[in-house]
């Protein structure tokens, strides 16, 4: 008789079957042979990815990557170089990009090093303003003084994270200031300019914070620095420095 075919039952019903490891097949001898590689998937790219990275990372991704690499290293070794020409002595390449360097690290990121020697910082100096006020009906007055520095110093004690505006935005103001104008108060250098619209925006903008700067036209500047006595001896004079009157403009008041 015919030989009939035997139902297929999804089992391997043979004696002599050859068992199999995941993902590979046997050979005849009965050795299991090494896991079959699955087939490249190809990407929308065009590029035939690599099953074996997950991330499928093709040319154009890695061009991408070492791109974006690239400029964040160049940023970090061009704003260490321009701090570097920014503290150092002054030399014939500081003095070439002086200006090109002012304008990096001004106001955000100057270097101040009064801590240390030869010239640490022996005074306390303390920053006071007022305003001229011009009323509807053309009159102009003056009010009082107002302590800058103390209200700075009100909002930094006994607080555990005081703001860095707190801490460092006048005084550096008034370092910017000092280091761009001469004792008469001309100015030093081309930064002169920008110190000014610095320092008298401060005061306007805290005005403006209290509802207090409608009117005003003009703004002065005053500080008063005390010496720091040694050990032992008497405490100095204080030094009073009267800016000259810096005219409001439309811009500081946005």
């Amino acid at each position: 008789m015919p030989e009939q075919d035997s139902p297929d039952t999804g089992v391997d019903s043979g004696a002599g079957a050859t068992p199999t490891g995941a993902g590979g097949t046997a050979d005849e001898d009965g050795t299991a042979a090494a896991p079959t590689r699955p087939a490249a998937v190809r990407s929308y790219d065009g590029y035939e990815a690599d099953p074996a990275d997950p991330a499928g990372r093709s040319p154009r991704v890695r061009l991408a990557a070492a791109a974006v690499a690239i400029m964040l290293v160049s940023g970090v070794v061009l704003h260490l170089l321009f701090v570097t020409m920014h503290v150092a002595p002054p030399n014939r390449a500081s003095q070439k990009y002086q200006k090109t360097t002012n304008e990096w690290i001004y106001p955000l990121f100057e270097q101040s090093w009064k801590l240390f020697a030869p010239d640490p910082l022996n005074l306390n100096i303390h920053v006071t303003a007022r305003v001229r006020v011009k009323a509807p009906d053309g009159t102009v007055t003056e009010s009082a003084w107002m302590d800058l520095t103390g209200d700075d110093i009100d909002h930094i004690k006994h607080n555990p994270y005081p703001s860095k505006a707190d801490q460092n935005l006048l005084r550096r103001a008034w370092d910017f200031y000092t280091g761009s104008h001469n004792s008469d108060g001309s100015r030093a250098n081309d930064q002169g300019e920008l110190a000014e619209q610095y320092l008298r925006r401060i005061v306007i903008k805290r005005l403006q914070a209290d509802g207090r700067a409608d009117g005003v036209v003009a703004v002065q500047v005053r500080s008063v620095s005390t010496p720091i006595a040694p050990p032992g001896q008497s405490q100095e004079e204080p030094m009073v420095r009267d800016l000259g009157w810096l005219e409001a403009q439309p811009d500081d008041f946005r």
